[in-house]
């Protein structure tokens, strides 16, 4: 009987732990993103690049049709 006891504290002590990580990775989901100081991502610094130059365009053309 005591061999039962410890294998069922040891799942409890890993369910623990794994509500405890869900919990941890929820709380970080919840928390504001301010972006810091630092370079732009690749993708909104050329879109922001074209528009400064007066081009209009997309920054991928659209496939032509024949």
């Amino acid at each position: 009987m005591s061999m039962d006891l410890k294998s069922v504290l040891t799942e409890l002590k890993r369910e623990r732990d794994a509500i405890g990580a869900a919990i941890v990775s929820l709380e970080r989901l919840d928390r504001p993103r301010n972006p810091g100081p630092g370079r732009r991502p690749n993708l909104v610094a050329k879109s922001v690049a074209n528009r400064a130059n007066g081009d209009s365009r997309p920054s991928s053309p659209a496939p032509r049709e024949e």
